[in-house]
């Protein structure tokens, strides 16, 4: 009996025990199956001759076809392999589409994206291309689909579709173009400070506002803003109005990059008399949000008249930053202003708005319609987008969405779209707290009825970025990279070229406003006579350099300034120009060094050191500050100051992952503006304090003058302070925060206290959230290194902002360029190529770009695809 006891036990203990390895595999085989096939042969019908894509280290592909349409198509299919979740939740986020799959929380998304007309314009640019360029759109549509198809089959959607039990609609040819328009939103200035302007304004007076938006180092807000009107004569503002509160995107079940994020980066070049091979050289590393997957996908791509490497923006054809056997070229934000706001006065029954002939003039509407699920949507429902769509009756809404007949648990909502001859109304889309994706301030119900916000932008032609970018892929020459860069209508980039006979060059694109009056900076009357754009400027009229005196060029987001006077008029809204210094001094370094070597001369090492470098001479400016105080905050605070002491005066100004001062500045920044400005903004502060990244803020400027009245603390009646007081005030605030960051410990150094998390779309979600993140990973860094960590001083301790690329071009060796992803190619959760460059990243290193086929190396495998029936 005690025998077939144990019998029984062994059996039931092996079932189990093959049950849960059975259970091992299948969940392995289930998590594992939507991975990429690296080896072996597809048949694909659209094919005109066979395809050969080599997969090296990393699994970084080097594409080679016979023609260009093959070789989009193959791009098209490898990349929707390692990023289709990615590319669709960016077209969707960009068209408007959220709701129809996430419900509720994503309807602010959508109305933004549908009011500002990003599926129009993208539908606008692909019917004005002609049908060569259309067709090879449709080329690489026609390889995102075959990679869909074959992953219907074979039940390899991302996991992220089966979790939530959603089939993608197929990809339209505009859906890239869709993609690219978002990009250039983020690359759009200068929104969010009028909004602010506007909004401070109201509670200070115009011209006490204007202190606080500098346009650049030593230099006030441009001399046209104080012919604007007492804003608080428009505009109510009381105890009873809303703080203004900077509004965050969306849900966080569909977290993309938010609109609000603006792009950043850094990039520099040398021309060829100072590198020891007589090439030029050239640095780049964008700056975007810390997102899963990462931005960039990294390739190799070759067809007759066509080899380029670099890295493209998945969901968009050809390289966006690469190199050509020829010529490199980096990018960086231009930091344009193509963003205006008018206020219209309307008539009492909000139908029409004035002139400033006296007239007045109908406001247009159109209605989209907008499709939301709800909780009882069945899983498996599929919104469809691309040219069948017929979300209302007008052909330009193509990209709009369509629910399916019957479909329960989804209801369409009519999004009425208001719009002058300034622009598109959008004071709806700000007026409260939840709505609206793009960061921007609450002003709504400060604003008297018969005013209204309209917003103009540089979208209202047809883009040619598709044919401009393979025009610059396919440069051979300076000038020819030059002249593509004017077919790129809608974003505003500052592109940097280096040649392999030595030369440099930089070039602004995008479309310029011609403004009759005014600089664009801040809201203006609408009714007003002169104010207004009178078209775009001649593209020969953007900013761009040739042959540099100095032998160098620097771009990074500071203002862009050439021989050309009308030059700083592109923008009043650049960026602190601090990282743009710092690369300045560096480079004087590096060749003093070369220089007593016995050389003259930089090299790619030198370069790649650059990118890791993490002073900043933003705190030297705080510093000065502070040490031209100490003495009178030792005679009014002594602890005060012997916290300044023991924690900043040694320190030099480096943001290292260890360092302890470094942490202390980090929050001691953010305590500034708060005994500097809460007392006059109270709870609009915010606003203010999420600015500090993206443009130049008042902070640093107020560290230059003890003259400012914002030294003085306005609710301490019959007492005038000054710098002394308020540095003590934040030092003591300061150590406060440092206390409650670890309570109980050490103080933190700088990785302890201030993380960085690559958040996936889950981000939030109970379980997915951590599944599908990577991090949290202390690490050093400021917005004002070279290595950057962007964390506003709303959020301190959240870096949000990272180098999304990081590479150096070698145009006198190719195969020498190298360069390093934050993450990986991959954006399947359990690929090993999903963060295999991470620790490269983290640390400063980086590998060779494929070129050549024998440097390729297939290292990972070999697919070939060839034409046949699918």
């Amino acid at each position: 009996m005690r025998s077939r006891f144990r019998q029984l036990l062994r059996f039931i203990l092996l079932g189990l025990v093959a049950a849960t390895l059975l259970g091992v595999g299948l969940v392995s085989w289930w998590v594992h199956r939507p991975h990429p096939i690296y080896n072996g042969t597809l048949a694909f019908s659209a094919l005109e001759k066979p395809v050969t894509v080599r997969y090296g280290p990393h699994a970084v592909p080097s594409i080679q076809a016979e023609t260009l349409h093959d070789m989009l198509f193959a791009q098209g299919f490898v990349v929707a392999a390692e990023r289709f979740w990615q590319m669709d939740l960016l077209r969707r986020l960009a068209g408007g589409r959220l709701a129809a799959l996430f419900g509720e929380g994503a309807l602010g998304a959508d109305r933004f994206y549908r009011t500002i007309g990003l599926p129009d314009a993208a539908q606008r640019s692909f019917d004005a291309l002609e049908p060569r360029w259309q067709r090879l759109l449709q080329a690489y549509a026609d390889g995102v689909n075959a990679y869909l198809r074959r992953a219907r089959a074979g039940y390899r959607l991302p996991l992220e579709y089966q979790l939530l039990g959603l089939q993608p609609s197929p990809w339209q040819p505009q859906d890239s173009l869709l993609i690219g328009g978002y990009m250039a939103w983020l690359n759009s200035m200068n929104l969010r400070e009028e909004l602010v302007f506007l909004r401070l304004a109201q509670r200070l007076g115009t011209e006490r506002a204007l202190e606080l938006f500098p346009t650049d180092q030593g230099q006030p807000a441009p001399a046209d803003a104080h012919e604007l009107p007492d804003y608080r004569s428009l505009l109510d503002i009381g105890p009873g109005s809303p703080s203004g509160a900077e509004l965050e995107m969306g849900p966080r079940a569909v977290l993309v990059p938010p609109a609000s994020a603006q792009a950043l980066s850094n990039a520099w070049a040398v021309t060829g008399s100072r590198t020891h091979d007589g090439a030029a050289l050239l640095a780049n590393d964008p700056h975007l949000p810390a997102v899963m997957p990462g931005t960039w996908y990294e390739l190799a791509m070759q067809a007759p008249g066509y080899q380029v490497a670099g890295v493209a923006l998945p969901g968009v054809p050809w390289i966006l930053i690469g190199h050509n056997a020829d010529l490199a070229w980096g990018i960086t934000a231009a930091a344009a202003d193509t963003q205006d706001l008018f206020l219209e006065r309307v008539s009492e029954d909000g139908t029409r708005v004035l002139r400033p002939d006296g007239s007045w003039e109908p406001i247009a509407v159109r209605v989209e319609r907008i499709a939301v699920a709800g909780q009882s949507e069945p899983a498996g429902t599929e919104v469809e987008s691309g040219a069948d769509a017929k979300a209302d009756a007008r052909p330009s809404q193509a990209l709009g969405p369509r629910t399916e007949q019957g479909v329960e648990g989804q209801r369409q909502i009519e999004l009425p779209i208001r719009s002058t001859r300034h622009g598109v109304l959008i004071d709806e889309l700000v007026a409260s707290a939840g709505s609206n994706p793009a960061g921007l301030a609450a002003v709504r119900g400060s604003q008297r009825s018969e005013f209204r916000l309209a917003l103009r932008l540089a979208f209202d032609r047809p883009d040619r970025a598709f044919v401009g970018f393979y025009r610059l892929n396919t440069a051979t020459t300076i000038a020819e990279a030059r002249a593509a860069v004017e077919d790129l209508h809608q974003v505003a980039l500052s592109l940097l070229f280096a040649h392999r006979d030595g030369e440099i060059a930089s070039q602004v694109s995008g479309l310029l406003p011609d403004r009759g009056r005014g600089s664009g900076t801040f809201p203006v009357p609408g009714w007003e006579p002169g104010y207004g754009w009178n078209g775009y400027r001649p593209f020969a009229q953007n900013p761009g350099i040739t042959a540099p005196s100095d032998e160098r060029l620097v771009s990074a987001n500071n203002a862009i300034r050439t021989d050309d006077e009308d030059a700083l008029a592109i923008s009043h809204s650049w960026l602190a120009p601090f990282r743009a210094q710092r690369i300045e001094a560096l480079l004087d370094d590096a060749l003093d060094d070369a220089l007593d070597d016995g050389q003259e001369t930089l090299d790619l090492a030198a370069m790649q050191q650059m990118q890791s470098d993490r002073v900043s001479l933003e705190a030297a400016v705080y510093l000065s500050s502070l040490r031209r105080h100490l003495p009178a905050i030792r005679r009014a605070d002594p602890e005060a100051a012997a916290l300044a002491e023991a924690r900043l005066l040694d320190w030099s100004g480096s943001f290292e992952d260890e360092s302890q001062p470094a942490a202390f500045f980090v929050l001691l920044r953010s305590e500034l503006y708060r005994a500097l400005y809460a007392d006059e903004l109270g709870t609009d502060l915010e606003l203010l304090m999420r600015l500090d990244t993206t443009t130049y803020g008042p902070l640093a400027e107020t560290m230059y003058s003890d003259q400012s009245s914002f030294w003085d603390d306005i609710e301490t009646p019959g007492v005038v302070e000054g710098p002394a007081a308020i540095w003590a005030r934040a030092l003591r605030a300061t150590a406060g925060a440092m206390r409650d960051a670890m309570p109980g410990e050490q103080e933190p150094t700088l990785a302890q206290l201030r993380q960085l998390t690559f958040a996936h779309a889950f981000d939030g979600q109970p379980l997915l959230g951590g599944l599908f993140n990577l991090g949290p990973i202390g690490r050093g860094g400021d917005s004002g290194t070279i290595d950057v960590a962007i964390a506003p001083p709303t959020s301190p301790r959240a870096i949000g902002n990272v180098a999304s690329v990081r590479v150096v071009f070698a145009p006198a060796v190719w195969s020498q360029t190298r360069g390093t992803l934050p993450l990986g190619q991959s954006g399947h959760r359990f690929s090993r190529y999903r963060a295999d460059q991470l620790d490269d990243w983290l640390n400063g290193r980086s590998h060779p770009w494929p070129w050549s086929d024998a440097e390729a190396r297939a290292s990972v495998g070999t697919l070939v695809l060839q034409p046949g029936p699918d």
